[in-house]
């Protein structure tokens, strides 16, 4: 398994602080089933060219990698019906596994790569690197100056990773036949 950027969603249930939780998660419920309910004129008011190309600026490290060609790619499926729905479900899930609890299955019997950008402001650098810890994992790769989306900002980066790690499975896969 090749995982890029894990992602650990910070209005998770389990993130929250213990202490917390009682306020913090019927807090968190109603906000995203209001978003759920009465979110689309939100949708319909920030899904266009100009918020969406200014949104995924945030993330990419290199903003001059947030095209028009980009944005255009992720902005059409977002106008596409029923695509709210979807983006506040992903936006919402906050009950499912978080990576940590799934590698420290033992059932789990698959590798386990992962790589993700040093410079993204999403996704906690330390956190990341701590996955190392787990049996299955094989090795974190953090890609430094590379933001969210590593596979699409650095390729170059990624990929030889991907190829390595693919073939390391074959000669694995091999040796064991």
């Amino acid at each position: 398994m090749f995982v890029v950027n894990p992602n650990f969603r910070e209005a998770h249930e389990a993130e929250q602080p213990e202490l917390l939780r009682p306020l913090s998660v019927p807090l968190l419920n109603a906000v995203q089933g209001g978003l759920r309910k009465y979110g689309q004129p939100l949708f319909d008011a920030l899904a266009n060219p100009p918020t969406v190309k200014t949104i995924l600026k945030e993330p990419y490290a290199d903003a001059e990698q947030v095209t028009d060609e980009l944005v255009d790619v992720l902005l059409t499926p977002l106008l596409s019906p029923g695509a709210a729905d979807v983006v506040f479900d992903t936006l919402s899930y906050s009950a499912g596994p978080l990576p940590e609890p799934l590698l420290e299955d033992e059932r789990l019997q698959a590798a386990v790569q992962i790589c993700f950008g040093e410079a993204d402001p999403w996704t906690p650098p330390a956190r990341v690197r701590a996955l190392e810890r787990f049996r299955s994992v094989r090795s974190v790769v953090g890609l430094p100056g590379v933001g969210h989306c590593p596979h699409d900002e650095a390729p170059e980066l990624v990929n030889p990773i991907i190829v390595d790690f693919v073939r390391s499975l074959n000669v694995e896969a091999k040796a064991a036949a």
